[in-house]
């Protein structure tokens, strides 16, 4: 797994104040937000849209900063 995945949503999320439980409500599962952001999962593309929607981030904007350039479509 890319290891800036995790640590992506784990920026975001404390950037903007919103504790992993709380993510965890709002994506469903806070279990999940720990595993990802440790690394010991890999996010699912539904799984990503969801967090994305939670940070109130664009999947651009998220890509960008996991991959370090910007999604062509």
């Amino acid at each position: 797994m890319n290891n800036k995945k995790g640590s992506v949503i784990k920026e975001i999320r404390k950037i903007r104040g919103i504790s992993q439980q709380r993510l965890g409500v709002l994506i469903g599962s806070q279990s999940m937000v720990s595993r990802i952001e440790n690394n010991k999962t890999e996010p699912t593309d539904h799984t990503i849209l969801l967090l994305c929607d939670a940070l109130n981030i664009s999947f651009e904007e998220y890509f960008s900063a996991a991959f370090g350039k910007k999604k062509t479509t």
